[in-house]
């Protein structure tokens, strides 16, 4: 028995195998800002705090991890996700606007809530990155091309972010 839902919980009505997944394992990256929106809306459902950093603009990662502001939701109930809009954030596009409503409960017995964003989203090197609204954005220290990668992914520098 799989620990992965069979339905991808994006609300795509793909499995998640055909869908999410091949982003969340890393085995592929977004091709476009609503891909990785609804890849991270799926990451917090899974409770998967390391692809939610690692989808995070590498200037705000480590203010993320500093914070914690992802572990704050991992005992929330999310239920499902609605795409509003869409504004650029295609293949070609080196930035994009999603605005999305996810619904979720704080417990199984709390009334459901809905949670209304309109988020950012920028591509560097050919990656999609979740811009934190309120967070400044730090430039990373140098880091060497065999050094591991800033953004988390425990691949060398070079074969991620460079």
């Amino acid at each position: 028995m799989s620990i992965y839902p069979a339905n991808c919980p994006c609300g795509s009505g793909s499995t998640f195998t055909q869908c999410c997944q091949p982003y969340i394992q890393g085995e592929s990256a977004a091709p476009t800002a609503e891909t990785l929106m609804r890849s991270r809306y799926t990451a917090y459902t899974l409770g998967n705090i390391p692809y939610l950093v690692a989808t995070t603009h590498p200037g705000q990662q480590e203010t993320i991890k500093q914070q914690k502001i992802y572990q704050q939701s991992t005992g929330t109930l999310w239920q499902r996700l609605e795409v509003v809009d869409t504004e650029a954030g295609k293949a070609a596009d080196q930035s994009g606007m999603v605005e999305f409503k996810a619904w979720f409960k704080e417990s199984a017995l709390s009334p459901e809530k809905v949670h209304h964003e309109r988020s950012s989203f920028t591509k560097q090197k050919g990656r999609w990155y979740f811009v934190y609204p309120a967070m400044a954005l730090i430039k990373p220290e140098t880091v060497g091309r065999n050094d591991p990668c800033p953004c988390g992914s425990g691949k060398k520098y070079k074969k991620c972010c460079a």
